[in-house]
């Protein structure tokens, strides 16, 4: 998997964008079939309050997925933005609709 982290104007050190590409070994995991994933990290401040916007965007097979967070730090913030790829991904699997599978 092909991670790019971008953050105009706040810099991130070596160990918070090591901690993003383990928090986005999950999707990799999930994703290993496809040869070409491609993963876009863009991080910025928030406006107003303390704390991290963060933008993920992923590129599988024909799929596009965009999923966007908001946290005290950037952590969190990655891996609220992960579990909502995730779930789109499941969404788009086969028979993975997960409103269906909630209702049986």
């Amino acid at each position: 998997m092909d991670i790019k982290v971008s953050s105009p104007g706040h810099h991130l050190n070596g160990s918070q964008v090591d901690e993003i590409e383990r928090d986005l070994a999950k999707v990799a995991r999930r994703l290993n079939k496809y040869n070409d994933v491609r993963t876009e990290v863009r991080v910025s401040e928030t406006q107003g309050t303390p704390g991290f916007h963060v933008v993920l965007e992923l590129g599988y097979g024909r799929n596009h997925l965009q999923a966007k967070a908001e946290a005290p730090d950037v952590g969190r913030a990655v891996r609220e933005a992960r579990e909502e790829l995730l779930r789109q991904i499941n969404d788009r699997s086969r028979g993975g609709h997960s409103w269906f599978a909630k209702r049986r």
